[in-house]
């Protein structure tokens, strides 16, 4: 069984670490990896004013390490050159597909439904590429639209979709905010990822109340969708890799081995063909 983490950040300075810059170096998150028997990893850039050039470093370390790392490519899909960027990425970067994060979560992504938006996502077709969001629930229903409008690109979204921002439903809302009418879209898959951030304590990596979003999609989307991620090194602030692996592989009671196998990392190999 692949072990595989969805969801990790590598730079070796990350500001909003301070006073610990340091700790997304790649050796230290390989050592993490050594130590959790986690076979591969999969590498979102982080650009920003004290890091521009994490598309380019990440590359750089994907190809070092094939086998334990693949990456995307940050490209801000709201800026007009999106389409090219991502026609390009693959060739450039060597990824498997883009990560994006909005300047601000709260607001409505209505421009990804318009027509100006036709040509990026025909650059996700000609190049098979995942898409990966950072995306929370004042948005669920574009990304539900999106997935119905475009079924042959592979959208995937972070962080259990980042239910505990305003807005988001709690652990009892069985629609999750009417994002399990994804059930119906084959081509939208979620991080099982950043459970500190949806948990009442964020230290407590046995996390019930994150666990019980967990549950929810499990049950409304079932295991096949659902990938582990870790979110480390943000993560690092609250539990260590090791619990926020044991999170699913020993607390997500529901899982039996077959569906504990697709969520640590065959769901992963599937989406990002790796």
């Amino acid at each position: 069984m692949p072990v595989i983490d969805a969801h990790v950040h590598v730079l070796s300075n990350f500001a909003p670490m301070a006073p610990w810059e340091d700790l997304g170096r790649v050796d230290r998150l390989l050592h993490h990896m050594d130590e959790c028997d986690v076979d591969k990893a999969v590498v979102l850039p982080v650009v920003a004013d004290y890091s521009p050039g994490n598309n380019q470093e990440c590359a750089q370390w994907g190809r070092e390490h094939p086998d334990r790392l693949a990456v995307l490519t940050d490209v801000p899909m709201h800026q007009q050159d999106a389409a090219e960027r991502v026609l390009r990425t693959g060739e450039e970067f060597g990824a498997v597909g883009t990560s994006y994060y909005p300047p601000k979560l709260d607001e409505k992504m209505q421009w990804m439904l318009e027509e100006a938006c036709d040509a990026l996502w025909q650059a996700y077709k000609d190049t098979g590429l995942v898409c990966n969001l950072q995306i929370g629930p004042s948005n669920y229903g574009i990304l539900l639209e999106l997935a119905q409008r475009h079924p042959e690109i592979r959208f995937v979204a972070n962080h259990l979709a980042l239910p505990a921002l305003v807005g988001g439903p709690d652990a009892q809302d069985e629609t999750y905010g009417g994002l399990l009418q994804a059930a119906a879209c084959p081509n939208l898959s979620i991080k099982a990822s950043g459970f500190y951030a949806a948990a009442a304590t964020s230290w407590d990596f046995r996390c019930p109340q994150a666990l019980g979003f967990f549950s929810r999609l499990l049950k409304g989307l079932g295991a096949d969708r659902l990938l582990w991620g870790s979110d480390w090194p943000p993560v690092g602030r609250h539990v260590t890799y090791r619990q926020s692996l044991e999170i699913i592989r020993t607390f997500a009671a529901e899982l039996d081995e077959g569906d504990r196998a697709k969520v640590l990392g065959e769901n992963a190999a599937r989406v990002y063909g790796i």
